[in-house]
């Protein structure tokens, strides 16, 4: 466990179970005396203790970033960490987002083949992306973003750097 001083001449408790959820290298940073943040799970248990989470906390902030991205609508620059059958997964802190198939630009989705999801997706893994939030839902736990709207691609463009492309000999659809 870690005691932590919440000011109140209390201390609260972070579980020794969420001790072993912080990543190792960041466990090392910690001393005695160092200021941390810390989300109040329970105001007092049954040991009369205030329960505290890091992670929570660490979590919390992170969402508090997504919602200033999505008010100032502006790019976050990533990397592609994973994907599902729907679309592609990229983090923002500890959270990840969800770019849905259709929010993927289109010279992106334009390169893809294959008929299953990891033969779509799986090569753009660990690539990097721009994306903007477009969706905040911290309820249901839901990090939308958008990359078609990070690069504001319109058909002009995306014709302008074909023709830039292209090379004698060249066959596309």
């Amino acid at each position: 466990e870690i005691l932590v001083s919440v000011g109140t001449k209390s201390e609260g408790v972070i579980s020794g179970r969420e001790l072993e959820q912080i990543p190792p290298e960041e466990r090392a940073e910690f001393v005695v005396g160092m200021e941390i943040p810390v989300y109040v799970l329970t105001p007092e248990d049954s040991n009369g203790n205030v329960v505290l989470s890091y992670l929570r906390a660490r979590e919390e902030r992170d969402w508090e970033e997504a919602e200033e991205y999505l008010s100032s609508s502006k790019v976050l620059e990533s990397k592609i960490i994973g994907f599902n059958k729907g679309g592609l997964l990229v983090p923002l802190g500890r959270l990840r987002g969800f770019v849905p198939a259709s929010q993927i630009s289109l010279l992106r989705r334009s390169a893809l083949s294959g008929d299953t999801p990891d033969q779509r997706w799986g090569k753009m893994v660990g690539e990097p992306v721009n994306v903007r939030v477009i969706e905040v839902d911290r309820e249901r736990r839901r990090l939308i973003l958008s990359e078609r709207a990070a690069l504001q691609e319109t058909r002009e463009t995306l014709k302008d750097r074909l023709l830039e492309e292209l090379k004698e000999g060249d066959v596309r659809k």
